[in-house]
């Protein structure tokens, strides 16, 4: 009598399992739909924000105080004084200079920031799967976490299971095992497993692109900053008046022009001690800030 050997049945992992069956529903979105919201939406990437160069620059001569000190160089060159007109040329450059290296820092930690996410996605469009750029993500679309990949949008795991390295956002040090209903965000690890997940924000409105937009906007300035600031403010603004007062009390006193200019020269010498304490605490505030990323918004308004 032969004996025939029982049918064996093929099983599954649990999370390939999972995907096999959340691919026999749903086709997800079709690709004029996916082009309408990317439409409406935008592209699911950091936008770049960072002024040119030389714009920056040109900034850090723009402003109420620097035209102070522009002013007296004007002033010193008019009067022949090169020597000190120089000096002071050189403290504004100094300054500057300071500015654009602490800003050059947080342009860094923002393109760090951007390096981390992915650059391409597995999604399922008109019912089948297909890699397209990050960037053509939208809300709603199906993607695949695979092992090793990093999550390319917020999104909601709807099938199998993985391991997520989410440090990198949430400051934990171990990474989480998530499920089915779990909710991650783009920048997140895949460490192990394999899952289906529905894209739920894109772009600046996920929590990493808050997160870069924090960087590049929060303002934080200590106590004894604004103090500074607040001393060094009123004092320029006093010297200022004082200076509008001795120009009309010269002019009511019909004093002859180059009387006049050494005197407004004089005035405006004398509240430089006054202005490069600000300058420079104004530029070294800009290494402050959540774990020191040197943005150039930490420091408190320079402008005058």
């Amino acid at each position: 009598m032969s004996m025939s050997n029982p049918p064996r049945t093929a099983t599954l992992a649990p999370g390939t399992a999972a995907i096999a069956a959340n691919d026999a529903i749903g086709s997800g979105l079709s690709s004029s739909e996916a082009a309408r919201r990317l439409q409406k939406d935008g592209p699911n990437a950091m936008p770049d924000t960072a002024l040119h160069p030389l714009r920056r620059a040109l900034h850090k001569f723009w402003a109420p105080v620097p035209w102070m000190l522009e002013a007296a160089v004007l002033l010193e060159l008019a009067l022949g004084k090169y020597v000190e007109a120089a000096i002071i040329a050189a403290l504004l450059v100094f300054n500057a200079v300071l500015g654009l290296f602490q800003e050059s820092r947080a342009q860094a930690t923002l393109a760090a920031l951007r390096s981390r996410l992915a650059l391409n996605a597995s999604v399922r469009r008109d019912g089948i799967w297909k890699t397209i750029p990050t960037s053509e993500l939208v809300v709603g679309d199906q993607v695949k976490l695979s092992l090793g990949g990093v999550v390319a949008a917020d999104v909601t795991l709807t099938g199998g299971e993985v391991l997520l390295d989410q440090s990198m956002l949430t400051g934990e040090s171990v990474p989480i095992e998530a499920g089915v209903g779990v909710k991650t965000f783009a920048g997140a690890l895949v460490r192990r497993g394999e899952a289906i997940a529905e894209v739920t924000a894109t772009g600046v409105r996920t929590k990493f692109g808050r997160t870069a937009e924090l960087v590049r906007t929060a303002h934080v300035a200590s106590f004894q900053q604004k103090a500074v600031l607040r001393v060094v403010r009123n004092l320029a603004a006093f010297n200022g008046v004082v200076i509008i007062l001795l120009v009309g009390y010269a002019y009511f006193l019909r004093l002859p022009l180059a009387q006049i200019v050494p005197l407004v020269l004089t005035a405006v010498l004398a509240s430089i001690p006054v202005v490069a304490g600000y300058l420079y605490t104004c530029g070294g505030s800009r290494r402050s800030g959540p774990g020191k990323k040197g943005s150039p918004a930490d420091a408190p308004d320079c402008g005058g």
